[in-house]
């Protein structure tokens, strides 16, 4: 495993590009000492910080594209076409791309650059040629990761994408507090994290617009809709706070509360199902690529210790 690392004063980001540019390991400086603020994924003997033994996370963020979270039996239709992925039994999920290795077009101390083509792939889990890249930089207090995907096919593609960052549960002995500025929620009945149907209204166990602790016996797996602002991850006791922004193209939100010493926070541009959402006239996020079109977004994490 040979990983790229990009600092600042504030930041250490550790990222994997022979495995879809994975986050590995990120910590925060404050106070004299670096603190893990995603869970630490890289090799070790002993205990890593937001880790479980029994269960180890292989990743602390990867990036989900060309569409974000599960598709229903990794079927969809599109344009009269009939698409079916691999993986139907379990439903397609979190992208075709993010186990394959990307090439590295920059690196510095602050900067990394990926792209990938899936030309040069076989056994690509999506029928449409397509390319990406993404920048990870970091400067100051702010970690900052931009995606952009482009249909290289000559057919309109349905498209989507976001991030998928696993936070620590807990920094200097704090347990988080969120803030999320989401409006509401997909009905999931069957809980299977696929939407029954349009968004409705947030229940108050998943209201987060005001700062809330995450309670960490809660058992969370949703997908939010309307999210216009900044979400706040705030381990107020340990003195560091995370401020998460990302593009208006990113109106929706996957939060997920495991029994683990994880939990993730996901902007991400589509709907769980978006596509079969959008094909029941759903709003769901789904974009159509033309042929050479593209879809861009960013993320920024801004670090703040007290």
């Amino acid at each position: 495993m040979s990983l790229a690392l990009i600092e600042s004063d504030t930041w250490r980001l550790w990222s994997e590009p022979e495995e879809g540019v994975q986050w590995m390991a990120a910590e925060v400086f404050r106070d004299g000492a670096w603190h893990a603020v995603v869970p630490d994924c890289r090799p070790a003997d002993g205990p890593r910080a937001g880790q479980s033994l029994d269960a180890p996370l292989a990743a602390a963020n990867f990036h989900m594209l060309p569409y974000s979270n599960r598709i229903r039996d990794g079927r969809f239709e599109h344009q009269g076409r009939t698409v079916q992925l691999e993986n139907a039994e379990a439903h397609a999920i979190h992208g075709a791309l993010r186990k394959l290795p990307w090439q590295v077009v920059k690196q510095d101390s602050q900067t990394l650059i990926c792209r990938i083509d899936t030309v040069n792939h076989t056994d690509v889990n999506w029928p449409w040629p397509i390319s990406a890249e993404i920048e990870q930089r970091v400067d100051g207090t702010t970690l900052t990761s931009n995606i952009k995907l482009t249909n290289e096919g000559d057919t309109d593609m349905p498209a989507g994408f976001g991030w998928h960052p696993y936070f620590v549960r807990q920094v200097n002995g704090s347990e988080a507090t969120l803030t999320l500025p989401v409006t509401g929620v997909f009905p999931d009945a069957a809980g299977d994290c696929l939407p029954d149907g349009a968004a409705v209204e947030l229940p108050p166990e998943l209201d987060f617009r005001q700062s809330k602790r995450l309670d960490a016996d809660q058992r969370i797996d949703c997908c939010l809709s309307g999210l216009q602002g900044k979400c706040v991850i705030d381990w107020q006791e340990g003195g560091i706070k995370l401020v998460m922004a990302s593009s208006a193209l990113c109106e929706y939100l996957i939060l997920f509360n495991p029994d683990m010493p994880h939990f993730a926070v996901e902007p991400v541009t589509n709907a769980n199902d978006a596509f079969n959402l959008a094909s029941r006239s759903i709003e769901s996020g789904t974009q159509v690529l033309a042929p050479g079109a593209s879809l861009e977004a960013t993320m920024v994490i801004e670090a703040e210790v007290y």
